[in-house]
């Protein structure tokens, strides 16, 4: 299976490979990130699954090649990373919400306390901060 996760010299973070390049790999890839949200409260495991989701898709549909999710849970501030590596070139762009498709960034966004993207030999990674959600 095309799908491997892996250990990370950097405490706390979990890492997923995906070295295929099909739908099969994104839902299991969802499946394993589910697995180790487990802990957080419904609404932060939706949000979170929500921009690993839209991050992923990106990457998928607009990179070639391998594509490398991270996850890192914070308590102070209360937050998880979500960071995905990939080996397309250029920076994502939100899109005008009339706009027909590519809301993806837009729902990053709304969610995320901060995102980016940072440049990567070769490629780059597109993170995001999904702070735990209130009450």
């Amino acid at each position: 299976m095309p799908v491997t996760w892996r250990e990370t010299d950097r405490p706390g973070w979990q890492v997923l490979d995906l070295t295929g390049h099909d739908l099969a790999d994104l839902a299991a890839a969802r499946r394993w990130t589910e697995a180790r949200l487990s802990t957080l409260d419904e609404a932060h495991r939706v949000d979170t699954m929500l921009v690993v989701g839209e991050l992923l898709d990106n990457a998928y549909h607009h990179a070639k090649g391998p594509i490398q999710l991270r996850l890192h849970q914070v308590d102070d501030p209360c937050e998880v990373v979500v960071a995905v590596a990939d080996h397309g070139g250029g920076v994502p762009r939100m899109r005008d919400p009339a706009h027909d498709g590519g809301r993806g960034l837009l729902l990053v966004d709304r969610i995320c306390r901060a995102w980016g993207v940072s440049d990567d030999d070769g490629g780059k990674t597109v993170w995001g901060r999904v702070p735990c959600t209130e009450g």
